[in-house]
């Protein structure tokens, strides 16, 4: 697979998260903000960044490499 393909299939995934699901993503993996510093500027539980980060993590690969079945 060429990046460019991997590039588009990645950015799918990522705009086919949920909207809480997807700003804690980008906030995390772009903006490079500890789970803390999430959990702060949202105004939710550490415990619940890091479900919004565990759910985008398996749709991210779910997307990008699915398992044949």
């Amino acid at each position: 697979m060429e990046a460019a393909d991997l590039l588009r299939l990645y950015n799918r995934a990522v705009m086919g998260l949920s909207e809480k699901t997807r700003r804690v993503f980008l906030m995390h993996r772009v903006e490079e903000l500890s789970y803390r510093e999430i959990h702060q500027r949202l105004g939710i539980s550490i415990a619940t960044v890091e479900y919004h980060m565990m759910k985008a993590l398996a749709h991210i690969a779910q997307v990008v490499d699915p398992i044949d079945e």
